[in-house]
């Protein structure tokens, strides 16, 4: 049995890997109450999980058949918590000091700059002029955190500027097993801006067509960052893209949804991220060469779930009937595949353009 957090894509993988799971979850969504054995509800503000209910859902947890704990987003900013958890179970993936390493911003782009990989300019005293920076939170996801940087203001604990630089926001998926790597897909995000977080996630496709010299420095990039940082299971690696450049924007040092775009029954993720972060890459799968996309719903007004709505068969991240859901926050998301990343990519704008008619008709 595993235990998983944060939740759906890797509750699912790991029960087709043949795992039974228990999920802690800040959404609890109808895929994940339908896959694991337990779920509890975790709730989730400013960057952080709750940690007295995480640790009270923890208790109540059967452990002694427990393999291990497998994380996703939500502990860059909380590796205390994650060092807490591995007194109870076994970490699948990263140590608590590796993220902890990898979200210290100082460390983080000394180290960069030690390795010579390149990355925008960072600043951690205020700015007289704060034009063309960006204000960002250690361990901050989703893009809520990033804001246009204010002018000779102090920065709170765990605060860094960073230079804006035009591009294309691209990732990689990787799996580490401490010293090698080995690529699983490259992907390309885009934003769902609304009036105060211009940089709020939007969408991804896998499959991103990007030229082969960029994919292998981007794969020579996160081999020097592992052997730095000992990164080991699934990790995914950030960054802007400009023709022939990139800079390094940050890793993340656990289980990345994006291993959604690239799960398949013949060959799982999760299954690879448990072998890497025990050190072995050999049983590497093979990928699908199928582009699959993926886009989130926000609500643009407050809503209540239907009791008897039908759900489309390309959504994912189900809320249960009668989830008041606020203004801007997710509903759920919508999912489409396609043979190229340009064509799935307009699939998934599409559905969700539908998806929207059908919730506020």
């Amino acid at each position: 049995m595993i235990a998983a957090v944060s939740s759906r894509p890797f509750v699912k993988a790991a029960v087709a890997a043949g795992y039974s799971v228990v999920a802690l979850d800040v959404f609890a969504d109808a895929d994940t109450m339908q896959a694991a054995e337990q779920v509890y509800k975790i709730e989730y503000a400013n960057c952080g999980f709750n940690a007295s209910q995480f640790e009270v859902a923890l208790a109540k947890i059967d452990m002694h058949d427990m393999v291990g704990f497998a994380y996703g987003s939500g502990f860059e900013a909380q590796p205390d918590l994650l060092e807490r958890i591995s007194e109870h179970l076994p970490l699948i993936g990263n140590l608590p000091k590796t993220v902890r390493d990898l979200k210290d911003a100082p460390k983080f782009f000394q180290t960069l700059d030690a390795l010579s990989i390149p990355h925008p300019e960072v600043h951690f005293k205020p700015l007289l002029d704060a034009t063309g920076w960006l204000r960002k939170e250690e361990g901050g996801s989703g893009g809520t955190h990033v804001q246009e940087a204010p002018r000779n203001q102090p920065l709170a604990q765990g605060q860094y500027y960073q230079r804006v630089i035009e591009g294309k926001p691209i990732s990689m998926l990787f799996a580490a097993n401490g010293n090698d790597v080995k690529v699983v897909g490259f992907n390309q995000q885009w934003v769902a801006p609304i009036l105060g977080k211009p940089y709020r996630y939007g969408g991804i496709v896998g499959h991103a067509n990007l030229p082969e010299d960029i994919k292998r420095s981007l794969e020579a990039t996160a081999l020097k960052i592992t052997c730095a940082f000992k990164l080991r299971g699934l990790n995914s690696l950030d960054v802007i893209w400009q023709d022939s450049q990139f800079w390094v924007l940050e890793i993340n040092p656990r289980l990345s949804s994006t291993l959604d775009l690239y799960q398949t029954k013949e060959s799982n993720l999760f299954a690879l991220h448990v072998q890497a972060a025990a050190g072995d890459l050999n049983r590497f799968p093979a990928i699908s060469k199928i582009s699959k996309a993926r886009n989130v719903l926000y609500a643009s007004q407050d809503l209540v779930i239907p009791n008897n709505l039908t759900w489309p068969e390309w959504t994912a991240d189900i809320p249960m009937p009668l989830t008041a859901i606020p203004q801007y926050q997710p509903v759920c998301t919508v999912l489409a595949e396609a043979d190229n990343a340009q064509e799935s990519q307009a699939l998934v704008v599409s559905r969700l353009k539908e998806l929207s008619t059908l919730l506020y008709p």
